[in-house]
């Protein structure tokens, strides 16, 4: 499964081109890597070709395989190394609205396109909120889904059943076997199109915290020049109402407020996220800067003999896919990794119980729910152990775990 959510909890891995950055000061071509695992990348690609063509210039567009061991993605921080040596613009980056984060040492452009989490139906089914589903209502998710994994800890009335890949998902639902799925939306419509005599689907974004998301191209300080000639090409696409035909069938950038169209180039800013409350657009920056600095003094939520333990659980059943050292793809696992900056970064808000549902309830992936309640505590103490939560004299209770609201950071050096 291809998904923002392998992203942001440090999933992403390739091979670099080794290319020296090409400054639009010394050549006319617009050098655009576009991931080409990535579902929407014919939609990058469209984007980046028109945009270049309204400002005159000639646009290079280079394919990269955005996946590593085990079909994961690369992990954020590789993005700025990406920048820095290969490319002007790298595509189709997606960022959440409610909670926007960029990988270290790049910039975003405007964003594009709006896309996210859908949930999928039966072509003609009930359109039925997840809430009032009745209760004990199947509904499927793809296992490395994360965000949407969240859903399910506040929908209680619903029963997960976790699915290796979407096209397995998409199967079960097309049998009648679950009522609705839910899916990253680009991966969704890819096979969707590709599914010939399988009867159609309707799908719709959900709402809520992580659940849209936004597209942007990304860069390195360096190539602003260049993303300010992208950012002159949306405008004109935009003024001559053609980027919605480009985007189709992902919906106008959420950083573009339907009742607010852009007058002018220089309304073009580097802004991701739509803030109802100041109602404006935020950049990056500007929306992480007062989530990045509360919560300074870690908490004692275990004890130092679960977290023991919870080592020895760890390495028979998660060391495998995620590290002894729980680096994941960094170290060359196809697993994300479960400690660090991209793992735990401020501006995801993902809070204890969202990590200890998502490991409780769909780990192993070969096997979800398979280990003990006292097991998954323990691996979850081991977890927050190594991410500098200090031990205390109360031990972590799963009950606890559950609906715990402390905030996910990493305290280590």
């Amino acid at each position: 499964m291809y998904s923002p959510c392998n992203r942001a909890l440090g999933a992403l891995t390739a091979a670099f081109f080794g290319a020296v950055l090409v400054h639009r000061a010394e050549a006319a071509v617009l050098k655009v890597c576009v991931d080409e695992a990535s579902p929407t990348a014919a939609t990058d690609q469209r984007v980046a070709r028109e945009a270049g063509k309204s400002q005159d210039d000639a646009v290079e567009i280079t394919m990269f395989a955005g996946y590593g061991r085990g079909g994961e993605g690369l992990p954020p921080s590789r993005f700025a190394k990406m920048a820095e040596s290969d490319c002007d613009l790298i595509m189709g980056f997606p960022v959440d609205v409610s909670n926007p984060n960029l990988p270290t040492n790049v910039e975003a452009t405007s964003a594009y396109a709006a896309t996210g989490f859908v949930m999928v139906r039966r072509r003609g089914s009930a359109d039925t909120p997840l809430a009032d589903m009745p209760h004990g209502s199947k509904v499927g998710i793809a296992q490395l889904d994360t965000y949407a994994g969240l859903l399910f800890e506040t929908h209680p009335n619903l029963v997960m059943h976790v699915y290796p890949k979407d096209s397995l998902m998409l199967g079960a639902l097309q049998a009648g076997r679950i009522s609705a799925a839910v899916g990253w939306q680009p991966s969704i419509v890819l096979l969707a199109r590709g599914r010939a005599g399988h009867a159609p689907v309707d799908m719709a974004v959900l709402p809520g915290p992580h659940m849209v998301w936004n597209l942007v191209a990304l860069y390195a300080p360096r190539s602003r020049s260049a993303a300010n000639a992208f950012n002159r090409g949306l405008y004109a696409l935009s003024a001559q109402r053609r980027l919605e035909q480009l985007i189709a069938p992902f919906q106008r950038a959420t950083a573009m407020p339907a009742t607010s169209r852009l007058s002018s180039p220089s309304a073009l800013r580097p802004a991701v996220a739509w803030d109802t409350e100041m109602g404006r657009a935020m950049t990056v920056s500007e929306a992480t800067s007062g989530v990045k600095s509360r919560h300074s003094k870690p908490p004692a939520l275990y004890t130092t003999d679960q977290a023991a333990k919870g080592a020895l659980a760890y390495y028979q059943n998660c060391a495998m896919c995620h590290s002894p050292l729980l680096d994941g793809q960094t170290a060359g696992y196809p697993g994300p990794a479960l400690k660090g900056p991209d793992f735990a970064d401020p501006s995801y808000d993902f809070h204890l119980s969202d990590i200890f549902n998502f490991v409780a309830k769909l780990m192993p992936s070969a096997t979800p729910g398979s280990l003990s309640h006292e097991q998954y505590v323990q691996i979850m103490a081991f977890i927050l152990q190594q991410n500098g939560y200090p031990a205390g004299d109360n031990e972590l209770v799963y009950e606890v775990a559950e609906k715990s609201k402390v905030p996910i950071r990493y305290y280590g050096k």
